[in-house]
């Protein structure tokens, strides 16, 4: 499984031995020259196929985001449900994007990561009152006891 920011990164789409595969969101993520044309000429070769996700699988990945309050793109979304598509296939995501590696982690999904350092931790989300301290669900975007402006922070 092939995200965009590997690629970015610096890997070589088609030169791993692995079956690789990506969904269509990623080859349009890649916008500089060079990590397009090493997907496009990947997946012209055959070397990486290019899949769309299951409804099932989409929307268990989005019910996951929303309890981790995490932030992601809807290629993400699709790239994670892609993989929970090929879990049995041993699928692994290769990304350096935080985000997917803790929505990964979260979905019980192995990742490796390319050249960025991975997370630490599992981290869940919420919205905080800079003003009054009360503490809502992700989501929320004003304070509901004070009206002032959220600010998302991590849970501990």
């Amino acid at each position: 499984m092939l995200d965009t920011s590997a690629v970015i990164a610096g890997l070589a789409p088609g030169m791993l031995r692995a079956d690789q595969v990506t969904v269509p969101e990623v080859l349009e993520e890649a916008r500089d020259l060079c990590s397009k044309l090493k997907l496009e000429t990947a997946v012209l070769a055959g070397k990486v196929r290019v899949v769309e996700p299951s409804k099932k699988s989409l929307e268990r990945v989005r019910e996951k985001v929303v309890h981790s309050g995490d932030t992601v793109s809807d290629t993400d979304v699709k790239l994670l449900a892609l993989a929970l598509d090929l879990a049995e296939k041993n699928a692994e995501i290769v990304t350096d994007d935080y985000a997917i590696q803790n929505l990964a982690t979260l979905l019980n999904l192995p990742y490796r990561r390319f050249s960025m350092p991975g997370i630490k931790e599992v981290l869940r989300w919420e919205a905080v009152c800079p003003a009054c301290g009360s503490k809502f669900p992700p989501t929320a975007t004003i304070c509901l006891i004070c009206g002032s402006e959220l600010k998302r922070q991590a849970r501990r």
